[in-house]
C-alpha cells in the first residue's frame, strides 16, 4: 500500500508553488494519486472512494466559478486530499472566493494554478513524488530488516532485537507480553539514564490493555498515542505482536519529545513494521524453549511424585538439574479448580500463571518445583531444616498452614474464584515426596466429600489418618457394607436415608434443625428415622447407632479415595 506524500511536500514544487489560496489547515493531508473530477452528478455518498486520499483536478473552464464552492464540500464528504483549479487567471480569482471559504471550512487544501498545469502534468507531478516517497520508504524498511533480520539469525534474543531497534530509532523500546509484563526495555545511545522506572510501569499500564495485547487479527495495526504522565507529553509508536493471527505481546517505541516531526514519525512506524514480524518470531522461539523446559520439569516431578526412578544416579543427576537437595525435607501441595480443563488451548497459558503465583509467594531460596499434572497444579515445597527432635511440630504445621494459605490467595487473584488447596506432611528425602503426594492426594480426595475448608492438610483429617488401618482392613470394609447396604438398599422406597441419617448426625441429633436442612417436614422426619431404624434394626436416636453409621461412612469414603489412588500411582504391571 502507498504511504503518499504530504500537500505541503507538492506545495515545494515549482509547479505548485504559491498556488494555494484555501485549506490551510489541510497541507498535512497525504496525496496517493491524482484524478480529473468527472461531473457533480456522478457524486454520490454511496459511491467508490475514488477520491479518497486523491489529488483532484478540476479545469474552471469547464464549470463556473460558482459551482467550485459546492465542489469542494462534496469533496470533503468523500476524502479527498485537495483540489487543483486550473486555468485561473487573476481576473477568477475573485470568482472562487465561495471556493476559498469552502476550503477553509472543510479543510481540503484549494490550488489555483494556470492553464499549463494540465491534468497530465499534475499527476506525472504527483505520481513522481508518490513513487519517489515510497521508494525511500521501502528502501529505509529493507535496511531495517537486513539490520534486525541479522541480529535475530545470530541467535542475540529479545534484549539484542531491542537494544538495535533502540540504536537506529533513538527512542526507548518496550517489549510487554501477553499479560502486560514488561519482557525487556532498552535505551538509546544518547539517553543515558533513560526512562523513569514509574514512567516505564505508567506507559505500559496505559498502553498494554488486553483489548491490544490480546486481539486476534492478521496484520500489525501501528499506533500513534499521545499521553500525559508526570505533567509531560509523551508519545509513542505501537503495534501488537501477532503470529498467524494470535496475539504474542507489544511491540511499543517511546518517543524522546514532542511533538515528534513528522518525518522521525514516518521512519518509527516502518521500524515498528518490521520489528513487529522479528519479535514475534523470537517470543515465539522463546515460547518453544519454556514449553520443553516446562514438559521436561513436569515429566521429573511426575517420576519423583510416583518415586519412578530407574536407580539411585538418575534420581541425583535430574534432581542436580533443578537444584533440588536430594536428602532435603519436602511437602506436596495440590491445587484443584472444576474452572481448569488441561484440553483447553490455552492450558499452556494457565501453567505458566499458576507458576508466577508460586513464585510470588515462595519468594525466598529454598526449593519449589510446580508442575501440571493433570488437571492439578501440583507444588512440590522444601522446608527448611531436617526431621528431628528439635523440630517443633507446631512450627512446622503452621509453617505449611501459611504457605498454604499464600498459595490460596494467590492463585485466586491470578487464576481463579474456586480454588482448593490441599496438602500431605513433610518427609525426609527426594523418595519422600511421594509419600507426602499421596497424603495431599488424600486430602484432597476426603476434604470434597466431608466439605472441609478451602485449605486443608492431611493432618487435619486426623480421624480417616486413625481409621486407616482399620478401613483397609478386611473386618473394616465388611462392617462398613453391613451398616450403609440395608440405608442403600432402602433408598428407592424413602428417599436418599443414607443421607438423611448422616445429616441428623451432623446436626447433633436435632430433629427441627435436620428437617430445617434438609427441607423436609417434622412428621416426614420422624417416618424416615423410624423407616431407617427399622432397616438398622436399631434406633438412629442412639449415641451408639450414630457413631456406627458416621464410622461406616469414613470408612467407606476414606477406601474410595484410597482405591482411586491405589489404581493411579501403583506401577504399571
Amino acid at each position: 500500500m502507498s504511504v503518499g506524500v504530504t500537500v505541503e511536500r507538492l506545495l515545494d514544487e515549482d509547479l505548485f508553488r504559491n498556488a494555494l489560496v484555501g485549506g490551510g489547515s489541510g497541507i498535512d493531508n497525504t496525496v496517493a494519486w491524482c484524478v480529473p473530477f468527472l461531473a457533480p452528478e456522478t457524486m454520490s455518498i454511496d459511491s467508490g472512494d475514488e477520491y479518497s486520499g486523491a489529488a483532484v483536478h478540476l479545469p474552471l473552464g469547464q464549470f463556473s466559478a460558482g459551482d467550485v464552492g459546492e465542489i469542494v464540500h462534496r469533496l470533503a464528504e468523500h476524502g479527498a486530499a485537495m483540489l487543483v483549479v486550473s486555468c485561473v487567471d487573476e481576473r477568477d480569482q475573485d470568482d472562487l472566493l465561495d471556493a476559498i471559504q469552502a476550503a477553509d471550512e472543510t479543510g481540503v487544501p484549494l490550488l489555483a494554478v494556470g492553464s499549463r498545469v494540465t491534468f497530465r502534468e499534475a499527476s506525472r507531478l504527483v505520481a513522481t513524488k508518490v513513487l519517489a516517497q515510497d521508494t525511500h520508504v521501502l528502501e529505509y524498511g529493507i535496511r531495517v530488516h537486513r539490520i534486525l533480520g541479522d541480529v535475530f539469525a545470530r541467535g542475540g534474543g529479545l534484549a539484542a532485537l531491542a537494544q538495535t531497534m533502540a540504536q537506529l530509532s533513538d527512542t526507548t523500546v518496550l517489549i510487554v507480553g501477553t499479560n502486560a509484563e514488561l519482557l525487556t526495555e532498552a535505551s538509546p545511545p544518547s539517553s543515558r539514564a533513560g526512562l523513569a522506572p514509574a514512567a516505564v510501569d505508567r506507559i505500559v499500564e496505559l498502553l498494554a490493555t488486553p483489548a491490544r495485547t490480546n486481539s486476534m487479527g492478521v496484520g500489525h495495526d501501528v499506533e500513534v498515542v499521545t499521553m500525559e504522565i508526570d505533567g509531560s507529553t509523551i508519545q509513542a509508536v505501537l503495534a501488537p505482536v501477532r503470529i498467524a493471527g494470535a496475539p504474542y505481546g507489544l511491540l511499543i517505541l517511546v518517543e524522546p519529545g514532542h511533538p515528534v516531526p513528522q518525518h522521525d514519525l514516518a521512519q518509527h512506524r516502518v521500524m515498528i513494521e518490521q520489528g513487529v514480524s522479528l519479535t514475534g518470531s523470537e517470543l515465539l522461539r522463546m515460547q518453544s524453549v519454556r514449553e520443553a523446559e516446562e514438559r521436561a520439569r513436569n515429566d521429573f516431578v511426575h517420576t519423583l511424585l510416583h518415586g519412578r526412578f530407574t536407580d539411585q544416579l538418575e534420581l541425583v543427576a535430574r534432581a542436580e538439574h533443578y537444584r533440588l537437595p536430594v536428602d532435603g525435607r519436602f511437602a506436596v501441595f495440590i491445587v484443584t479448580t472444576p474452572a481448569f480443563n488441561p484440553q483447553d488451548a490455552f492450558a499452556h497459558r494457565i501453567g505458566r500463571e499458576a507458576e508466577r503465583a508460586v513464585q510470588s509467594v515462595a519468594s525466598d531460596d529454598l526449593c519449589t518445583l510446580t508442575a501440571i499434572i493433570g488437571s492439578m497444579v501440583v507444588v512440590v515445597r522444601q522446608m527448611r531444616g531436617r526431621r528431628g527432635p528439635d523440630r517443633d511440630p507446631g512450627r512446622v504445621n503452621e509453617e505449611l498452614m501459611t504457605f498454604g494459605t499464600q498459595l490460596h490467595r494467590a492463585m485466586r487473584q491470578r487464576l481463579w474464584d474456586d480454588v482448593r488447596v490441599s496438602y500431605g506432611r513433610p518427609f525426609n528425602g527426594a523418595m519422600g515426596v511421594a509419600m507426602s503426594y499421596r497424603e495431599a492426594r488424600t486430602a484432597d480426595g476426603l476434604a470434597r466429600r466431608v466439605n472441609a475448608a478451602e485449605v486443608c492438610s492431611y493432618a487435619d483429617l486426623r480421624v480417616f489418618a486413625a481409621i486407616e488401618e482399620a478401613a483397609t482392613s478386611a473386618a473394616g470394609q465388611s462392617f462398613a457394607a453391613e451398616m450403609l447396604t440395608p440405608l442403600k438398599r432402602m433408598d428407592g422406597q424413602s428417599g436418599n436415608l443414607e443421607e438423611l441419617v448422616l445429616a441428623y448426625i451432623e446436626e447433633s441429633g436435632n430433629l427441627n434443625a435436620t428437617a430445617r436442612r434438609l427441607h423436609l417436614h417434622r412428621n416426614t422426619m420422624l417416618y424416615k428415622l423410624e423407616r431407617a431404624s427399622r432397616a438398622l434394626q436399631m434406633d438412629v436416636r442412639t449415641t451408639e447407632a450414630q457413631f456406627m453409621v458416621w464410622l461406616a461412612h469414613h470408612i467407606t469414603a476414606l477406601n474410595d479415595v484410597v482405591g482411586a489412588l491405589d489404581e493411579e500411582l501403583s506401577p504399571p504391571s
